[in-house]
């Protein structure tokens, strides 16, 4: 059978790969640690008047079976960011953008005529692989088995490892959405089945703080409603007085920190925009499983205050028996403006009074909450960061989420360049950030959580957050687990090269990887070249740096 025709080649990993663009950012080529995932594309063409169909990618030599490659999949995106953008998005109609990696099996991947596709490879070497260059190879396999490209990827691993990040970095994960999704009660035995996979891909991805569900979290929960129950704490309420039965908070802690869980922060315990009122928590009450706490409850009412006196102590003796106290954080509402000071002060100074030391942290932007000592550990959004960084604020956390997409400052949204994204891990670094926080690991809610939502369907949470923001992976039914989009391998990559930079500063010393920062014009969290070939020219030259020193 003649081959079929097809034009391949070898981008970046930052490149996104639209149908009816060629690619460019071609890259043949690269230096790695030894410990460091190595991400870039092979794209195809169809020259045919039709659909080439099982077309396939297959790795050859002898790092063939450190090579795992999957298609990438053009996801539907209906709502974008349309207010104070700037100019550097890849376009601003809804339409199909690349983001789900799927693995192709032996059936492979039909590419229409005309048509560009791209393959995500990633190779992660055993740690113990000897430095010096290798070659990787590939073959572009046609429907009928034919040979109809072979490309190469020269690696050179270096003699080092990079270290741990060490910093705090989390997305909530929503405990409901994976049981809504995939069927199965929450907590069950099937449940932590499914789990373990959405936790071994966060933990890959580079995420080593959880939320733990003491009571289901309030968080995106329209005013008087209620997601389905995700509570850790059973609680009885018998003749006016509470008793708890920690079981399962215990069985999901070890669950989590023998996988490798670093860090763990308990849900919030008031609720969001404000922390005027109760999560919602139920309780059985003389046999009959009731909600006893929600939206009709003051937070700062008698009754809740005797509840969390009852509670909190306990919790704060789990944390001490475990040795956890430094490996902890308790939330008090998500997202306070200035008009909550108040009444968030208020619970902060209630809650600290039951739990000492154990640090408070919340995402909160005005810098009077922390200036006034009313938070521990704040967390501003990346546009209002400022106050922060001129006060020198130690143990900096950051957040972004739907915003801001204004002013180049990085996030995630699936028009954005990879490359904006991937650049917050620098500008951690430069701007000695310790934390950050999403809230969307597995939101597969629409806003306030009226309805479930198909992530595959639906992007952007019911049409309201742009596409790219309320999740990184998607659920897989099929085979009990989840898929990566090419966004969550950037985010590994952001940690990477901030890992990079530590490694780095072991060498050189932190003034000088300062320095070589500025000198690159990284500036805060808008200033930076925004150029995928500029990232790659600068993340080789602080390997190469690196190398100079093994």
């Amino acid at each position: 059978m003649e081959k079929f025709k097809l034009v391949a080649k070898i981008v970046s990993s930052m490149e996104k790969v639209f149908p009816e663009k060629e690619p460019s950012n071609e890259e043949y080529s690269s230096t790695i640690f030894k410990n460091e995932r190595l991400n870039f594309q092979i794209v195809v063409y169809n020259l045919e008047e039709f659909t080439i169909k099982r077309n396939k990618i297959v790795a050859k030599g002898e790092w063939k079976d450190y090579v795992r490659i999957r298609e990438v999949k053009l996801m539907p995106a209906e709502c974008l960011p349309a207010k104070w953008v700037d100019d550097y998005y890849l376009k601003r109609e809804a339409g199909l953008y690349p983001d789900l990696l799927k693995p192709f099996g032996v059936f492979g991947v039909c590419v229409p005529a005309g048509q560009w596709r791209a393959y995500w490879v990633s190779v992660d070497l055993p740690e113990n692989v000897a430095a010096g260059s290798y070659s990787i190879g590939f073959d572009v396999i046609d429907e009928f088995d034919n040979v109809a490209a072979e490309l190469s990827y020269q690696v050179e691993v270096l003699d080092a490892v990079l270290p741990p990040h060490g910093m705090r970095v989390t997305s909530w994960m929503h405990y409901d959405c994976i049981s809504n999704y995939h069927g199965v009660p929450v907590f069950s035995d099937e449940y932590y089945e499914i789990f373990e996979k959405y936790l071994a891909a966060y933990i890959d991805c580079g995420y080593t703080m959880l939320l733990v569900p003491l009571f289901t979290p309030p968080l995106d929960t329209g005013v008087g409603l209620e997601r389905k129950t995700a509570q850790l704490v059973d609680v009885v309420l018998k003749n006016g007085e509470y008793t708890f039965d920690f079981t399962k908070l215990h069985k999901f802690l070890d669950f989590v920190l023998s996988r490798g869980m670093e860090y763990l922060e308990f849900s919030h315990l008031f609720t969001q925009w404000g922390g005027a009122h109760c999560p919602k928590i139920m309780a059985n009450v003389d046999g009959e499983e009731k909600k006893i706490f929600g939206w009709d409850d003051d937070s700062l009412g008698d009754e809740y205050k005797k509840f969390l006196t009852a509670l909190l102590p306990k919790i704060v003796e789990i944390v001490k028996a475990r040795g956890l106290e430094n490996r902890v954080v308790f939330h008090l509402t998500d997202e306070p403006h200035k008009e909550h000071f108040e009444r968030y002060r208020a619970c902060y100074q209630f809650v600290k009074g039951l739990i000492g030391d154990l640090p408070t942290m919340d995402a909160l932007s005005d810098y009077e909450y922390y200036e006034e000592g009313a938070v521990d550990i704040p967390i501003p959004v990346t546009n209002a960061v400022g106050a922060f960084l001129d006060h020198k604020v130690e143990n900096l956390h950051v957040y972004y989420c739907c915003g801001p997409t204004q002013a180049y400052f990085s996030n995630r949204m699936f028009n954005m360049p990879s490359q904006r994204m991937r650049v917050i891990g620098i500008q951690f670094y430069a701007n000695d950030v310790v934390g950050f926080l999403h809230w969307g690991y597995n939101f597969y809610n629409t806003q306030y959580s009226y309805a479930t939502i198909d992530p595959y369907v639906d992007t952007c949470a019911g049409g309201v957050f742009p596409a790219g923001d309320s999740f990184l992976v998607y659920p897989d039914k099929e085979n009990k687990g989840v898929l990566y989009s090419l966004r969550a391998e950037t985010h590994k990559e952001a940690l990477q090269d901030y890992r990079a930079l530590k490694l780095l500063e072991s060498y050189y010393g932190k003034e000088y990887v300062q320095n070589l920062l500025k000198e690159e014009g990284i500036e805060r969290f808008t200033t930076y070249p925004r150029s995928t070939t500029w990232h790659t020219r600068f993340r080789q030259k602080l390997n190469a740096l690196i190398k100079e020193k093994l």
